[in-house]
């Protein structure tokens, strides 16, 4: 993918188109699995397409803070229902993988029960599930503190506003700065952790493909909604 130039939007842009053929690649090394080298290749390619989004996004953080938490590239459906804190939510990546695990479990039980596993999200062990769980009560943590952080901005605006019948923004853009900064970071270290979690390569294949059909999802309907489609 090419480096950002001037324009972020179009950065972006062209960030979403890509994240299109990483899906359609996660999919078809679905069901090759015996090139081990590919699935490998793929996977490092989608944690490093995710990387990219929020090494760009700190760049232009650097600048206009503002707009880094605006994300004016993305639609108002996405702002609007599936952001928090200018982004996915951290725990949407684990009730993904809960989601995703709870229908290919249903759908092979039969398989399992005889013995047969299938290695992929639907035959997680107990040592997974208890691992996912903590990861779980750890990223929720995470994002109170987060929220609780940006409460207290809130609240200082606020004061600051009826003190003065101003808002002096003061230090604002650094904070707003601070709080993209953690909430990305927690975005990646909570994909990372469920991806070392899901030790098999399979598992780790279909939380991707959830997440990029979630991503993709949101953003199709935002863009049919912008277009009267919708």
């Amino acid at each position: 993918m090419a480096k950002m130039e001037t324009d972020p939007e179009a950065f972006f842009q062209q960030w979403f188109s890509h994240l299109y053929h990483i899906r359609r690649e996660l999919q078809s090394v679905r069901y090759s699995l015996g090139d081990r080298q590919k699935l490998w290749s793929i996977l490092d390619q989608s944690i490093a397409h995710y990387e990219t989004y929020y090494r760009v996004r700190a760049e232009i953080s650097q600048f206009d803070p503002i707009r880094a938490f605006v994300t004016p590239w993305t639609t108002s459906i996405e702002r609007g229902i599936a952001f928090w804190l200018a982004g996915w939510r951290p725990n949407t990546l684990v009730h993904l993988l809960y989601t995703e695990s709870s229908r290919r479990f249903e759908s092979q039980l039969q398989d399992l029960l005889s013995g047969a596993g299938s290695g992929d999200l639907g035959d997680l062990s107990p040592t997974q599930l208890k691992l996912v769980d903590e990861l779980q009560r750890k990223t929720i943590q995470a994002e109170d503190d987060l929220e609780l952080e940006m409460s207290r901005f809130h609240a200082e605006l606020a004061s600051r506003f009826n003190e003065s019948g101003s808002v002096g923004l003061g230090d604002a853009a650094g904070r707003i700065k601070e709080i993209i900064a953690r909430a990305d970071d927690l975005r990646m270290t909570t994909l990372r952790a469920a991806l070392h979690v899901l030790c098999r390569p399979v598992q780790a294949v279909d939380l991707l493909i959830a997440l990029t059909d979630f991503e993709i999802g949101i953003r199709n309907f935002g863009l049919k909604h912008e277009m009267g489609w919708a």
